[in-house]
């Protein structure tokens, strides 16, 4: 692919935010370059730091697109204490216009000043943070707070949440359209952990309401089982799922669901016969009910270290689903600039992780900010978050069907369609950011050259794709050679991990007494807490 470069001006910003462009490069795939003067040859855009306007007009309308930092207010001011506003404005991605962002990390800002024909983007009380204008041959986008500046301990994704994300929030958005890949459209899932088909509730969750009141307000819920409790199938339950796969899935939930269970020390051999054990209890549990259930480990407490993915990767798991904050306090280790910012990450050999926040009214930001970096949308609670009915569920369909088109999905079709495009005449390079991918080829296609994200180009991998109705065929050690294939047909294409066991063929463990007697202590704990709830609430009332 032809790269894409970006100017920075003057050269001594380039060398200040060293770390910031090493970040956006990596998530964009674009190449900054220091300028010394104002020439731009070559260029498909141009930051400006510490230029007058008139300058940043005038390099707007040679044809570059411009984002500059402009000196007329030559200091920054104090600012006051104010959310931040993006107004609804054609410039900015609907997934942000008319929010406000709780950004505290704002005490100094240099106000900008609009003229008549720009569009004041974005606000903080009185002060205007940013300008876009478009010119004849280009656009313009101006800033009044400077971005940060990393150190080498300092992630992009800590720029990028809730209470801090106005001094990259602006960059990401005008660049994010330079990249040379598409990256798919917006997709969400609402995820819940724990509940199994023993009963048609458990805990607050009624299946049969919640599925109703997913077609109702549009989304899909996907629930986190545990393999343990595959022993049971109420059948009128798994009916209710089969007649409704649109709205109601379920993943995987570690094994037994000991304390964060994926996250501990084993013995030689124990975690691969642990998470094998897994997968021959979904197995079973998927004849019992009649349920295709995603091979998505969603785990157990959050925590999941490297050597238990390197064996979730082994057995045949495609995905885990992880928070940042659990990846990384479970992963203390010196992590690439984007951790958190792509499709997914990784852990071990190239097993993804594909990222989840929690379901709650305090996280509503995060919903815009995914939206904008094109991620995965998957909110994740508990049966006791929906103490107070369905309304949460409802309000939050809402704000994620707010950020544009979005497509619900279950887990196994969101790590299936986890890759990025790029069309060069009649080849399509696809960056898959899953073990295996499902592929529609656009009919004037007719090769494919697949990156895979964790691999560097020199490196090989066994690459297995084709259809069903096809045959597969399969290279030992691909390195993005071009692949011919048929115009409009839809393919999966697969890596294959070297050290891949089959988990039918490892013993499985003994279950203890302990875990068993822990797993059936928290069902009827679960199931049990709306009854106590209510007997609580009334022996409150007697007493008053």
């Amino acid at each position: 692919m032809k790269p894409v470069r970006i100017a920075v001006f003057p050269v001594e910003q380039f060398s200040r935010y060293r770390r910031l462009f090493e970040g956006l490069s990596e998530l964009y795939s674009i190449q900054f370059e220091p300028r010394a003067e104002a020439d731009f040859a070559g260029c498909s855009a141009a930051l400006l730091f510490g230029v007058a306007r008139s300058e940043a007009e005038r390099v707007a309308n040679s044809g570059v697109r411009c984002v500059a930092w402009i000196k007329e207010q030559p200091l920054p001011v104090q600012s006051a204490a104010a959310h931040v506003l993006i107004n609804s404005v054609p410039c900015v991605d609907p997934c942000l216009r008319g929010k406000t962002l709780r950004d505290r990390s704002i005490d100094q800002v240099r106000p900008l000043k609009a003229k008549t024909g720009d569009a004041v983007v974005a606000t903080k009380s009185d002060d205007i943070l940013w300008i876009h204008r478009d010119l004849e041959n280009s656009s313009l986008d101006l800033l009044g707070v400077d971005p940060p500046c990393l150190t080498e301990s300092e992630y992009l994704s800590e720029f990028l949440q809730r209470d801090n994300c106005m001094r990259l929030l602006p960059l990401l958005h005008c660049l994010r359209g330079l990249s040379p890949w598409r990256k798919p459209a917006l997709r969400a899932c609402l995820m819940f952990d724990d509940p199994n088909l023993h009963w048609k509730s458990y805990g607050y969750i009624r299946f049969k309401e919640l599925a109703e009141h997913a077609g109702k307000h549009n989304y899909h819920a996907s629930f986190a089982t545990v393999p343990f409790d595959g022993w049971y199938v109420h059948r009128a339950t798994a009916e209710l799922f089969r007649e409704n796969k649109s709205r109601l899935s379920l993943l995987v939930h570690g094994n037994n669901h000991t304390f964060a269970e994926l996250a501990q020390t084993y013995r030689n051999g124990d975690q691969r016969a642990l998470m094998a054990q897994a997968l021959q209890r979904i197995e079973k549990l998927e004849k019992r009910s009649g349920l295709e259930i995603s091979r998505v480990m969603a785990a157990p407490h959050g925590g999941c270290s490297a050597d238990m993915a390197a064996t979730l990767l082994e057995v045949g798991f495609e995905a885990a689903c992880i928070s940042r904050w659990s990846l990384l306090r479970h992963n203390p280790i010196q992590w690439y600039p984007t951790i958190a910012l792509d499709l997914a990450d990784f852990l071990a050999k190239g097993f993804p992780i594909i990222p989840r926040f929690k379901l709650a009214h305090d996280r509503e930001v995060d919903i815009y900010l995914t939206a904008l970096l094109q991620k995965p949308i998957i909110l994740v609670g508990h049966h006791e978050d929906l103490k107070g009915g369905l309304d949460l569920l409802g309000e939050f369909a809402a704000r994620i069907n707010s950020v544009g088109k979005v497509t619900w999905m279950n887990m196994l079709s969101m790590a299936r369609s986890n890759f990025c495009t790029h069309q060069d005449g009649d080849s399509l390079h696809v960056k898959i950011y899953s073990r295996r991918v499902q592929i529609k080829v656009p009919v004037d296609v007719k090769s494919l050259l697949v990156e895979r994200a964790w691999l560097k180009a020199e490196e090989g991998e066994t690459l297995r794709w084709g259809a069903q109705h096809k045959g597969f065929q399969t290279i030992s050690s691909y390195r993005r050679e071009p692949i011919p294939v048929e115009p409009g047909m839809e393919i999966e294409v697969a890596s294959v991990f070297a050290g891949s066991v089959d988990p039918h063929e490892v013993p499985p463990p003994r279950t203890s007494f302990w875990a068993a007697a822990r797993r059936g202590f928290c069902e009827v704990r679960d199931r049990a807490k709306p009854a106590l709830d209510r007997f609580g609430k009334s022996a409150k009332k007697s007493i008053h």
